[in-house]
């Protein structure tokens, strides 16, 4: 998977959170996505094992053996029609693939309809269905995916908050300084440990919003 991820804004660039989402294309993968893909790797044995067709687990282990991602892309998509576990996590892969490749309304036709076996892991389905979303200027549908993950992901304390970033930045790029304050506040009071360990500055960004009202 990509081994690049976005660094932090610094505090007075994050009303460019937008642009650089559009502009990163292969690094804006999120570092809880990535951890979400090795969760779904990790499950990989066991949905093909358990999975109700051979044929689907046959087509999904040749795309996990593709040795580029050209190749995978075309495995994934046959995989993807084949349907049970393994064609739906051949379309979260194909999402992950054609987002990559900037191509983010049909990444989304395959996120919308792939359904994982796995919560973090559909947390991480709907967390890049609103990058997609960002990407192609679709800032409220972007919120309502974010939303999404967050109630799948069931207060992950890595992943919520990251999320709540995610979506902070937006409310700012929207002037909607009140929600960016209470997302940012709801990370201070929930989430310590993520405040003390991430290397944003979360207790300031959340002053600049009530300051921004």
């Amino acid at each position: 998977m990509e081994n690049n991820r976005p660094t932090a804004p610094e505090v007075d660039q994050s009303e460019d959170i937008v642009a650089k989402a559009r502009a990163n294309k292969k690094t804006i993968l999120t570092i809880f996505v990535v951890a979400v893909l090795c969760v779904i790797a990790a499950l990989a044995y066991i949905m093909i094992a358990q999975s109700g067709s051979k044929k689907a687990d046959e087509a999904i282990a040749k795309a996990d053996a593709a040795q580029n991602d050209s190749i995978a892309l075309n495995l994934y998509a046959n995989a993807a029609k084949e349907g049970y576990k393994s064609g739906n996590r051949a379309k979260a892969e194909m999402g992950i693939l054609l987002y990559k490749d900037g191509k983010y309304e049909e990444a989304l036709k395959y996120l919308e309809d792939c359904s994982l076996d796995d919560e973090i892991a559909e947390a991480g389905v709907e967390t890049l269905k609103g990058d997609c979303y960002v990407n192609l200027d679709q800032l409220d549908k972007a919120i309502g995916a974010y939303k999404e993950a967050i109630d799948d992901a069931d207060e992950n304390p890595e992943i919520v908050p990251f999320i709540l970033v995610k979506m902070a930045n937006i409310y700012r790029a929207q002037a909607n300084y009140d929600a960016e304050a209470k997302a940012y506040k709801e990370i201070i009071d929930n989430y310590p440990s993520y405040v003390n360990n991430t290397r944003v500055d979360i207790r300031k960004y959340y002053e600049r919003a009530v300051a921004s009202k």
